[in-house]
């Protein structure tokens, strides 16, 4: 079974965990609807979640809230489906309403950080949109601008987006202007334009929510399959001194496909999962995939690791705030500058000469000259050898020349060097 901690009673163990996820170098995300509870927007499995209140205003209609959201039972009778667009129109609002939470702000600045690798979401309400992320959307037609390639997409809605209904005959999408249950645009026009060249009409689809019900078959899962294998093998890449967390928030693992998803990203072996929501969902069927189950707030989390991200940056801050202070104001920076000081070498090269406080560079050439010049003097001075024979004390005298006027010219090699690399 995954090692339990509960969050509220905290811990070194706790916060070893936060650390690890501010410094991870990828993190994908999943995410279930408890990350919306507190952004005004019911879930769907707890004692006051929408399966509860479906079941309690249209019990007659449905034996329990999940069958309005299952394929075979929504369009079974006219009452059914009549219910269902109901409800959907009542969510739609609820979505329109609400705002981001402290969770959304989280994985958007974990792809401002570039830190995030992908974020696979469950939930319908399309806050990740305006939380600002790159969301990834099927429908929306490839020439258009808003339209976003999954290789740059941050957030990959897993059942589809309450953003646009879709026609249950020929599969076109439309944004929310119209209204659930209403005859789709397309095959309208279609069917008029066959009418007027004198032949039969065509069937008229109905329009839908965007949404993927239980029981029917995801018309992206190709797509979203490429998604995951991307990731995945992003994920098994390997790198020195870094590490991966996948991070599952506020849902409880029920859904098979979601189920699929979590084992088949956790497979990576520098990959650490991670899962919090706010009651216990993993037992020892997830022995070997899920690492650590922390039970708490899953916004309280997320601040966490926030606070982390807050103090980093403000060392950060204070070290840039250092590197333009005098040298004067750190002991580092008085050795640093005693150093520069004592090498001859920068000497004849660096000259401050305006009283602005202006540093200027003397010309190459003649810091080069300059230095052959003096090295030329200095073997003069010591050229005062005494010999008893005339040939020896002749070649012995030549001697120091030599060595000095090869000494000389690496030296002004590597002013020369030197120089250009300051003046430059």
């Amino acid at each position: 079974m995954p090692e339990t901690l509960r969050l509220s009673e905290g811990g070194e163990e706790i916060q070893k965990l936060v650390k690890r996820v501010a410094t991870a170098r990828r993190v994908v995300v999943v995410t279930g609807a408890g990350i919306s509870v507190n952004c005004g927007i019911p879930d769907f499995r707890s004692s006051s979640g929408l399966f509860k209140q479906i079941q309690a205003s249209h019990g007659d209609v449905v034996s329990k809230g999940r069958d309005l959201f299952d394929a075979s039972v929504v369009f079974r009778t006219a009452q059914a489906t009549h219910v269902f667009y109901e409800w959907m129109t009542h969510l739609r609002e609820q979505c329109e309403r609400a705002q981001p939470g402290v969770v959304h702000a989280f994985i958007r600045q974990l792809a401002d950080r570039g830190q995030l690798q992908r974020s696979y979401t469950q939930n319908i309400d399309g806050l990740e949109r305006k939380a600002g992320l790159e969301v990834w959307d099927p429908h929306c037609p490839a020439n258009s601008p808003e339209c976003v390639p999954w290789q740059q997409a941050h957030s990959i809605p897993l059942h589809g987006t309450m953003d646009r209904l879709t026609c249950q005959l020929c599969s076109s999408s439309d944004t929310y202007d119209a209204v659930a249950g209403d005859s789709c645009s397309d095959c309208v026009h279609r069917s008029q334009q066959r009418e007027q060249l004198g032949r039969r009409a065509l069937a008229t689809g109905t329009l839908r929510p965007a949404v993927v019900l239980y029981g029917e078959p995801h018309p992206h899962s190709e797509d979203i399959a490429r998604i995951i294998g991307h990731d995945t093998r992003a994920l098994q890449v390997r790198k020195r001194a870094t590490h991966d967390v996948l991070l599952v928030l506020g849902t409880t693992l029920k859904v098979p496909g979601c189920k699929q998803l979590v084992r088949q990203l956790a497979a990576a072996p520098t990959t650490t999962t991670i899962v919090v929501n706010n009651e216990h969902v993993c037992g020892r069927a997830w022995d070997g995939v899920v690492d650590f189950q922390i039970i708490g707030c899953v916004d309280d989390w997320c601040s966490r690791v926030q606070r982390v991200w807050a103090a980093q940056t403000k060392i950060t801050q204070w070290t840039r705030v250092r590197k333009t202070l005098p040298a004067s104001c750190s002991a580092k920076g008085q050795k640093a500058t005693g150093e520069r000081r004592s090498t001859a070498k920068k000497e004849n090269v660096n000259r401050v000469v305006d009283e602005t406080g202006e540093s200027r560079k003397r010309n190459v050439n003649q810091v080069v000259v300059e230095v052959v010049q003096s090295q030329k003097r200095r073997a003069q001075d010591n050229d005062s050898i005494e010999c008893t024979q005339p040939g020896l004390k002749r070649r012995r005298a030549e001697l120091p020349m030599r060595r000095s006027a090869r000494i000389a010219m690496r030296e002004s090699i590597e002013l020369y060097h030197q120089s250009l690399s300051i003046c430059t």
